[in-house]
């Protein structure tokens, strides 16, 4: 059965979540709640996630790590703000014409109203009347009512990019990390073979005194051990009072005597050596 990947189990969650998150936008208007569904539904797609990648730790962790980064920005979505504006409105041309009318109405009927009593009513009436229009053409000041909504169709495209670039980051990481596993392995591996010329000199040497039988020969090759082993800051304990801790012993009826030489490296035992110790 084929893992699944994180863009695959926000795949499956798709045709849910774009609805509520609708919902959210057009019936609800909670901003908020949308931030909350979001970190809900990662949280869950990384536990199925790490459900099918029990045995991977460094998978795992890096989807632990980028999914808590993604759930630490979701707030950011409510970061928006929206305030109510008191935009102004022109004057629109007729509320002026208006005013004027209303205005000479009234100055007619204040020259007629004593000769011409109904003349003068009717001007009046007709002032009253412009400067009513007047009024209506007027526009002041209105207050205007703003919602600040998410766009769930933006949203959602943005944080499926997200996840692919998660999985997509997380399969480069694991690469990169097998690739310095390998070298490391590769590079161990060619360490344990011994590549020093003087090396492979002292040892041929003493291969060629047991292969031809010349004790002698062998010995004499031996010496030249020590000063090797104290070019590579090795150092040989002969046997006494002083490093007698750092020797096997074995019980003997003559002088006290150095069979194996200890190694010692920076003040470290590396190898004990072996002596033998007077019987008393």
């Amino acid at each position: 059965m084929e893992q699944p990947t994180l863009s695959a189990l926000l795949k499956a969650e798709e045709e849910t979540t774009r609805n509520q998150l609708r919902a959210d936008d057009i019936i609800d208007r909670n901003r908020k709640q949308s931030v909350d569904r979001l970190n809900e539904l990662l949280g869950g797609m990384l536990l199925r996630y790490n459900a099918a990648y029990s045995g991977e730790q460094s998978r795992q962790a890096i989807a632990d790590s980028m999914t808590a980064a993604v759930q630490d920005m979701l707030p950011l979505l409510n970061a928006g703000t929206a305030v109510r504006e008191m935009p102004k409105r022109k004057v629109r041309t007729g509320a002026i014409v208006m005013l004027l009318l209303a205005v000479i109405c009234a100055l007619v009927c204040v020259l007629l109203i004593r000769e011409y009593f109904p003349v003068g009513c009717a001007f009046l009436a007709l002032a009253a009347v412009c400067g009513f229009a007047a009024g209506l053409l007027w526009h002041g000041e209105r207050e205007v009512r703003v919602h600040a909504g998410l766009n769930s169709e933006l949203v959602w495209k943005t944080l499926q990019k997200t996840v692919e670039t998660m999985d997509r980051k997380t399969e480069e990481f694991l690469a990169q990390e097998a690739d310095l596993s390998s070298g490391a392995e590769s590079e161990a591996i060619s360490g344990a073979g011994i590549t020093d010329p003087e090396a492979l000199q002292i040892f041929g040497d003493l291969l060629e005194g047991l292969y031809s039988g010349n004790g002698d020969f062998a010995l004499r090759q031996l010496k030249k051990l020590q000063p090797w082993l104290a070019d590579r800051g090795i150092e040989t304990r002969d046997y006494g009072p002083e490093t007698a801790e750092m020797f096997d012993l074995l019980p003997t009826k003559n002088r006290p005597t150095t069979l194996r030489p200890a190694l010692v490296a920076d003040g470290k035992l590396l190898t004990t050596g072996k002596a033998t110790e007077q019987l008393r």
